[in-house]
This record gives structure tokens, C-alpha cells and sequence, in this order.
């Protein structure tokens, strides 16, 4: 019965979208997608390695890199195994390209939790087991987007300069979060990745990763940042990026990539010269150049598209 009930509100919504109003529309498209169980949107997934990014119980992150004769096991940041303590990160300006180079701008609605003013925040901690942020989590950029495939997916990872410093302790959901925002900026961390070792030899050692803006200075209420620490992910599969078959991934292992924390631990808060030993290594990873804060010229490796 429920089967049944479910078809035909399927058919009842489709009959719809294609006579309704003698076109599709974005609120028929969210509707549809609602009662099929696809969430209209971009959803997001994070792993470390070949294992999924989870707050309680030991993450091995093994890599797939394999020799003639033996497998060869990658350790994520020198050690094995890790316990996550955090994972969110903001993301913005979300562009979809057809095969004509078409471009659209996707519209990030208000949702009153997790998005505000065209800014989603990801969060992948529920804070229980080793992780201390907060008991929600979200994975979904909640948006009308058409099934179909696209050439390119676009968007930013970090918050426009144009709210990047605003209070946080009186701003909207999602940038209310004391946890995210950085007091000696006034700004918010854009990402924040932390796991400490679990490896008997190298317990405790932490790797703590905060991309944010930096060389920031206020004048008259007025603030400017040296280095804006934005970068544009630009996804261009094979084959294309159809967002109601399609997710894309991030991976942490390949966001620390460079470190290894097994001799102790490693820290990259974006603060300047006084931290560039260590974002330098990890900093490409995002397609950033530290000392610039802008594109470098290395490509980003830490997002990718795969079936959902």
C-alpha cells in the first residue's frame, strides 16, 4: 500500500511538472525530488582515504596505491589509525556549467539552520566518540537544480568578504557558530579539519587544520585582508556531473597530504609567516598558494565527484 501511495504521487507530481504550467518549474523539481528521497541540491560526503569520515570508532583511511606484488598501505598524515575531533567547513557561490558553457547561477536559499545569504555550512561531527563540535550534522546544499548533466561544477570554499566580518555572536544561522568564527580576525574559519593519533607509538599527536583569511586589519569599522584564503573548487568529470546520481567527496587524508604527524603534532591556523612551515604543505592541496592567499599553481586535489 505504501508503495502504491508513494507511485502515484510520483505520477501525480510528474503528470505536473510537465503540464502544470507548461514548463518546468524549480518548485515542481524540489517537489518531485522530496517524495523520490533525492533532496533537491549538491550533497556532500567526507571519507579519509578508503573510510568514511565518522566521529566514533578508530578511521584506518588505508589508500588504494597498490605495487606489483604487494599492497602498499598510506597512512593518513604518517600514522594509523585516527580519531576525528572536527570537520566542517563553509561553502558558497555555486555555479553549474551545461555542455554549451552555459552558465547558472544556482539560488542558495534562506533555511533558517544551515544557510544564509547564499553561505551553506557542512558539517560532518556529531559531536559524540573523540568529536567536540555539535550533535547536528548536515551534508546537503539545499538547492533547485535540474536532473540532467552538466559539464562543470563551481563553487568557493569559504565565506564572501562581504559577510566575513560580522559579528557572529548576533549573525544568522550558520555563522552563529563561536566554534567557526575567529575573534582575532573577526572573521570565520572557512574549514576547520582536526584528528589526533590513535596509533600506540604516536598517541595523542594532533593534526589541526584552519583555512580562514588572514593579514587582516580593521580601520573605521572598515576591514582588509592581505590574503583572502578563498578557493574556487571546479569540477570537470568524465562524463559529466548529474547532482541527482552525483555527490562530490572530500577527503581529508588528501587535505593533510604533506604532513606527517608521527614525529609530533601539526597545526595550520592561516595566521601569516608565523605559520608557514606548515600551511605551506598542506595549503596546495586546496589549490592555494600561501603566501599569496590566491590560486596556486598546483590544482586542488581534496574534492572530487562519485556516484551517490
Amino acid at each position: 500500500m505504501k508503495l502504491l501511495y508513494k507511485s502515484a504521487i510520483i505520477a501525480l507530481l510528474t503528470a505536473c511538472i510537465a503540464n502544470c504550467d507548461g514548463q518546468s518549474s524549480s518548485p515542481n523539481l524540489a517537489l518531485l525530488a522530496l517524495a523520490t528521497g533525492n533532496p533537491s541540491g549538491i550533497q556532500f560526503s567526507a571519507v579519509v582515504g578508503d573510510s568514511h569520515a565518522t566521529c566514533e570508532g578508530d578511521i584506518s583511511g588505508h589508500g588504494d596505491s597498490h605495487s606489483s606484488s604487494v599492497v602498499t598501505i598510506q597512512h593518513v598524515a604518517g600514522v594509523m589509525p585516527i580519531k576525528l575531533k572536527d570537520l566542517r567547513f563553509y561553502v558558497s557561490g555555486f555555479e553549474l556549467v551545461d555542455q554549451d558553457d552555459n552558465v547558472t547561477t544556482l539560488d542558495i536559499p534562506n533555511t533558517g539552520v544551515w544557510q544564509y545569504s547564499g553561505v551553506t555550512l557542512l558539517d560532518f561531527e556529531n559531536g559524540k566518540g573523540s568529536c567536540s563540535g555539535t550533535a547536528e550534522t548536515n551534508n546537503l546544499v539545499q538547492t533547485s537544480v535540474e536532473n540532467k548533466t552538466y559539464k562543470t561544477l563551481r563553487f568557493t570554499l569559504g565565506i564572501p568578504e562581504s559577510l566575513n566580518h560580522i559579528d557572529y555572536s548576533v549573525a544568522p544561522s550558520p555563522l552563529n557558530i563561536s566554534g567557526l568564527a575567529w575573534g582575532w580576525t573577526m572573521g570565520y574559519r572557512f574549514f576547520v579539519g582536526e584528528f589526533i593519533s590513535n596509533d600506540a607509538a604516536t598517541l595523542g599527536n594532533a593534526a589541526v587544520l584552519h583555512i580562514g583569511s588572514a593579514g587582516c586589519t580593521e580601520s573605521s569599522g572598515v576591514y582588509t585582508c592581505t590574503n583572502s584564503n578563498r578557493t574556487v573548487i571546479e569540477l570537470t568529470p568524465t562524463g559529466g556531473f548529474n547532482p541527482f546520481t552525483q555527490k562530490v567527496q572530500f577527503d581529508l587524508k588528501k587535505a593533510v597530504t604533506g604532513w606527517d604527524i608521527s614525529a609530533g603534532s601539526k597545526s595550520c591556523h592561516s595566521m601569516g609567516a608565523m605559520d608557514s612551515a606548515n600551511c605551506s604543505l598542506v595549503y596546495p592541496n586546496f589549490g592555494l598558494d600561501y603566501s599569496t592567499g590566491n590560486a596556486g599553481s598546483t590544482a586542488q586535489t581534496v574534492f572530487g565527484i562519485v556516484s551517490k
